[in-house]
């Protein structure tokens, strides 16, 4: 008993000296550094954006619904302005047109004979040989004649201009970049989402935060990566920083909160070496302090 009492004794002063040691071993020993928090002006940002056209896209969309019955571009064609996209089914207006001719036609030859009939009585009338009501009647009948040829010459001009509606034309030199258009189907009246034209040139759209508004300058360079597979598609240099801040209202998974944040529309010039970068493509440009030309 007593030789047991003993033992533990011992081990109770062995496992005090142990405590003891380590205790001040850890007293004494320095304490850890503490790794510095980088500086949130010094750390790159993110700054999400849009690609579009240079000047922004331009929807074509007919002004009446019909058919398509011919298609002369495709998506990725160069155009010029005025160069014929697709025509719509127009065989009642391009007869409307045709008979609006023949009566302008006819209205015209109509007044050439009232026009030289005149002419004729008018010297018969100076010379006294016929009345005043005879030669009355014959420039009444010419002016009448004439009205007559106006109208029906502004009519073939409407019939023109709405045959004319059912071609499609490109209003600018640029690119297709958007032609959902097939044969036999139907295109309605003001449908801007199926053909989407635009500059060949594309720019970078991005809402900068005013916190970071300092580190942007025309004529810096950024990369610009895709937004979802973090890709890089090439790279940014500023054109343009609108000189106006706009608001933008963010809010959070939390309905109650909103914070109003003021950002500024900054544009870059997007030089990529793919083929084709997709209108509206989210991106990113990492806008940092180094390496920006």
């Amino acid at each position: 008993m007593k030789k047991a009492l003993k033992l533990i004794i011992i081990s109770l002063l062995i496992a005090g000296a142990l405590i003891f040691i380590i205790y001040n071993f850890i007293k004494s020993a320095p304490p850890p550094k503490i790794a510095e928090l980088p500086a949130i002006a010094e750390s790159p940002a993110r700054i999400y954006g849009t690609v579009e056209p240079a000047g922004r896209e331009v929807f074509v969309s007919p002004t009446v619904t019909s058919q398509v019955t011919q298609v002369f571009v495709r998506e990725g064609d160069a155009v010029r302005r005025g160069q014929t996209l697709c025509t719509l089914e127009s065989s009642v207006e391009l007869a409307q047109y045709r008979s609006a001719l023949a009566k302008a036609e006819s209205a015209r030859k109509v007044h050439e004979l009232s026009e030289d009939t005149l002419k004729r009585n008018k010297d018969l009338y100076e010379n006294k040989i016929l009345s005043d009501y005879d030669y009355t009647q014959a420039r009444l009948k010419e002016e009448v004649d004439s009205l007559n040829l106006v109208v029906a010459e502004k009519e073939a001009e409407l019939a023109k201009a709405r045959l004319e509606q059912l071609e499609l034309k490109s209003p600018i030199d640029g690119k297709v970049y958007k032609f959902d258009v097939r044969l036999g189907e139907s295109l309605s009246a003001g449908d801007n989402s199926r053909i989407t034209l635009g500059p060949k040139e594309l720019w970078v759209r991005l809402y900068v935060e005013s916190f970071w508004m300092d580190r942007i300058k025309s004529g810096d360079r950024y990369k610009i990566y895709d937004s979802e597979t973090n890709e890089c598609i090439g790279v940014g240099e500023v054109i343009y920083r609108n000189p106006y801040l706009g608001g933008r209202e963010l809010r959070t998974e939390d309905v109650r909160e909103r914070s109003d944040i003021k950002f500024q529309e900054v544009i870059l010039r997007l030089e990529s070496e793919k083929q084709t970068v997709p209108l509206g493509l989210s991106v990113v440009a990492e806008l940092s302090k180094k390496d920006n030309r």
